[in-house]
């Protein structure tokens, strides 16, 4: 073989071995787009949640879960709460906290006594997704100096500490990180904020927690590490609908502007049909297909339910009357009025 004929075998071995580690990074990306926001490789290694999350002061190993997970059923808790694989010789947490997907610093909060989340992030995703969803990491005991508000960080970025921080007391051995997923109600938050004569000034803006509709990250985590979340719009639409609540209204709400994905426009717009989950997040909107003649601005009907999904003691949105009829109860009559400000 001539040195000419090496050198063009050399430079193309040379070529092919560059495009296959470009296609096994690019593969090793996409796996990566949504990345579990600790060190702890529990959840990757297939482990049951009871040995990753921290239970509550109960001891009860999933009261660290999402949903009806408390005080026997009756208290909802909005995220998951991930224990620490890795503690200072004094017992306090020292894991990172990582941004679990691409997106953009929405909210820092720094000072621990202004929340219940202590000092947390909040991470809007729609520059990566299909669907402006949101990430909030709470309890952190410090908040990366490298990030600001506006910022863009990536999956795997560095957003802080673990810890305990809150306005109430967290012992270290229950240090964790609060970790939630869902979606904004509005972006008018401040005129339900107001009107409800709350105590407190609103530090959060329209990233404040009453603000935020958090669906099961680990049902989200689980579905990413199959290989299922193809769409974040499609996995919003397809969880389990518990009722669909009409508004009569010419008013577009702001969470159908953030949201296009999980509106649909082609009805009337004389109001909404709006879907919610058992524990009240609004997976879709869409307008009134079928108006009912005569029916007033501001009239609520409940068009359809599910009497298994809204067999939970807590967050109860729908009572029954004397004929048995569904009518909205003050929960979902007050959440109406956050959607509709």
């Amino acid at each position: 073989m001539g040195l000419g004929a090496f050198f063009r075998m050399l430079i193309g071995g040379v070529l092919r071995l560059s495009v296959l580690l470009a296609c096994s990074l690019a593969w090793a990306r996409a796996e990566a787009a949504v990345v579990w926001p600790t060190p702890s490789k529990l959840f990757a290694e297939g482990a049951k949640p009871e040995e990753f999350l921290q239970p509550t002061a109960s001891g009860k190993p999933m009261s660290g879960a999402f949903g009806d997970v408390r005080s026997d059923g009756w208290q909802f808790h909005e995220g998951i709460d991930i224990k620490p694989a890795k503690r200072s010789k004094k017992g306090e947490a020292l894991d990172s906290v990582y941004c679990a997907m691409d997106g953009k610093i929405a909210m820092i909060n720094t000072v621990a006594g202004n929340s219940g989340y202590g000092r947390y992030v909040v991470v809007t995703h729609g520059g990566a997704l299909d669907a402006d969803i949101y990430t909030l990491y709470a309890h952190l005991s410090e908040v990366d100096s490298d990030i600001s508000v506006g910022s863009e960080v990536k999956a795997g970025d560095r957003l802080g500490r673990m810890g305990r921080s809150a306005y109430y007391g967290i012992p270290k051995s229950r240090a964790h990180l609060h970790f939630e997923v869902g979606l904004r109600i509005s972006d008018s938050f401040d005129r339900w904020y107001y009107s409800k004569k709350f105590k407190e000034k609103n530090f959060f803006g329209n990233y404040n927690g009453l603000n935020l509709e958090g669906f099961d990250p680990l049902a989200f985590f689980q579905a990413a590490k199959d290989g299922k979340l193809k769409s974040v719009t499609e996995y919003v639409k397809s969880l389990p609908t518990a009722l669909v609540v009409r508004v009569y209204t010419r008013k577009t709400p702001d969470f159908a502007k953030i949201y296009p994905s999980l509106t649909d426009l082609s009805g009337y717009p004389y109001g909404w049909d709006i879907h919610f989950t058992w524990h009240g997040l609004p997976k879709k909107m869409e307008r009134i297909k079928n108006p009912r003649q005569g029916a007033k601005s501001g009239e609520v009907e409940i068009r359809q339910y599910s009497p298994k999904e809204l067999s939970r003691k807590c967050k109860r949105m729908v009572r029954f009357d004397k004929q048995g009829n569904p009518v909205p109860t003050n929960e979902l009559k007050d959440k109406l009025r956050k959607i509709f400000p």
